[in-house]
């Protein structure tokens, strides 16, 4: 590993050339180990992608939609500063393919525009309605209905203004307010798939072991948008948010659908996930300061909250379901369901992944009982382990391996061909698992019901694709180790800081 000599003229290794050995060592195991797993997560969800696209995922929607067994739904939009998107994402909500449904949209005490626009675009009235605080939350100041030209399937239209509080505080407003067993949690600057719902609750409805269903988020950056609607799909035309959709196709896309099929997934995007009420009840609801459920406060601690809500709820839900030895699970559809607006600035990127990594920490800490526990299956021995040892802790030790293993080369104490494997099996590695995340997204698989007819899991023109191949050539040479120093910042303040959100500016 080192070179012959190089440190104090002697073959023996020093103090300091022992730790370069070390350090290296781990590193280069945490990169082989890291891109293995990452590699077979690829292979897994292939299967599982191959097989959705050959039975055609849409192809018995008309069964749901049309059954009077299907369920009623309440999609709750929790909102905060959203007067740029509001009016669109509402208006594409009232299109959505679903036989009954209701939209409860939840002000988290905005301080612009927000409420006026839905106001005035969508004519809610204010009303007195029988409101039932089974999760307690910030103080609710209102509550308004539309009720002239609802569309087909919108049963009710409900707006609930609340103090501020944060979002998982908006969204137990809204179970609160809700009326039907299951409902959709999402944002407020998000477009849903008009056959989303449908599709996701056919998850649930072929399988009532499900607890909640989530769907992989497509990034709406370069999209042609009309009427709050998908009309084409694009690439994004900044680098970063370019090399975003590489990222989301590796980890989100193919990544969460082969946890899926390991059952141990520990995250359901807040943009898109689809919840049994009953579930989520039981477990006290999303987590905030004002949560006085007696899980919540047993897993969690009082006043406790965290900046990555989506996350916290379903780490909680899967550990209440082991304990409570409960045959239910949770499950992920690789189809895109729904898209929202990827940061394309280094700023809003830094802040989201910031956040993202606090809450990872946050989360995990809170249920730290659950590393290598045999109690609790899956989860406690392989998903808690991943998520701590990999997407927790791999990141200051990624980045200390590209900055460490080149300075102890430049010394003399490690060698030319340990400089290679390093990066190999981290840059090089690395590159050959997002290209095989782009191939397999992009790959045509024949229809279950036309013989000449393929489709894929992505829906870009195929010179979108090729430039995506290229930019999953380039995510390993400089904005990859760009996301490692901000999550490591994340760690940092986590430790030593008290930032909140952080929500980084939307164009709209």
């Amino acid at each position: 590993m080192r070179r012959t000599g190089s440190v104090g003229g002697s073959p023996e290794v020093g103090p300091l050339g022992a730790i370069a050995e070390v350090l290296g060592a781990a590193v280069l195991l945490y990169c082989l180990a890291y891109n293995t797993l990452q590699l077979a997560f690829v292979i897994l969800a292939l299967r599982e992608v191959r097989r959705m696209l050959r039975g055609k995922a849409y192809e018995d929607l008309d069964i749901v939609h049309d059954s009077p067994f299907t369920p009623p739904l309440t999609v709750i939009v929790p909102a905060y500063n959203e007067e740029k998107t509001i009016v669109e994402s509402l208006a594409s909500l009232a299109r959505l393919r679903f036989p009954r449904y209701e939209i409860v949209v939840v002000n988290d005490g905005s301080t612009d525009r927000t409420v006026p626009r839905m106001i005035d675009h969508l004519g809610f009235e204010r009303i007195e309605i029988t409101y039932e605080g089974h999760i307690t939350t910030a103080p609710v100041r209102g509550f308004y209905e539309k009720r002239e030209g609802l569309t087909a399937g919108v049963t009710r239209w409900v707006l609930v203004d609340k103090e501020n509080g944060g979002k998982a505080d908006a969204l137990n407003a809204g179970i609160n307010a809700s009326t039907c067993p299951f409902f959709v949690s999402m944002d407020a600057d998000s477009l849903i798939d008009e056959n989303a719902m449908l599709e996701a609750l056919r998850v649930i409805l072929s399988d009532d072991s499900v607890a909640a269903v989530g769907g992989q988020v497509a990034l709406a950056n370069g999209c042609e948008i009309r009427d709050g609607r998908i009309e084409r799909m694009g690439i994004p035309g900044s680098h970063l948010a370019r090399f975003q959709v590489v990222e989301y196709l590796r980890s989100f896309a193919l990544g969460r659908t082969a946890l899926g099929r390991l059952e141990s997934i520990l995250v359901i995007s807040g943009v898109f996930g689809i919840f049994r009420k009953d579930t989520v009840l039981r477990v006290g609801g999303y987590l905030t300061r004002f949560l006085s459920g007696r899980i919540a406060l047993e897993y969690a601690g009082r006043g406790r909250a965290t900046v990555c809500e989506d996350m916290e709820i379903i780490v909680r839900i899967q550990r209440y379901l082991r304990e409570k030895r409960l045959r239910q699970r949770v499950a992920f559809t690789p189809y895109p369901l729904c898209w929202t607006e990827a940061p394309e600035t280094a700023g809003s990127l830094s802040k989201q992944r910031n956040r993202w990594t606090r809450g990872l920490a946050e989360t995990l800490s809170y249920h730290r009982t659950l590393l290598f526990s045999r109690r609790h299956g899956r989860i406690g021995m392989f998903a808690y382990p991943y998520f701590f040892l990999f997407e927790l802790l791999g990141a200051p030790l990624e980045l200390l391996g590209y900055i460490a293993v080149p300075v102890f080369f430049l010394a003399g104490i490690l060698s030319l061909p340990f400089l290679g494997m390093f990066f190999l099996a981290s840059a090089g590695y690395g590159t050959m698992v997002s290209v095989a995340a782009v191939v397999v997204s992009a790959w045509p698989v024949p229809s279950g019901s036309r013989g000449d007819a393929h489709v894929t899991l992505l829906r870009y023109p195929r010179k979108d694709v090729a430039v995506l191949l290229l930019y999953a050539l380039l995510e390993n040479f400089g904005y990859r180790q760009w996301t490692l120093w901000w999550r490591v910042r994340g760690i940092w303040d986590y430790l030593f800081s008290d930032k909140g959100w952080e929500k980084f500016d939307r164009k709209g």
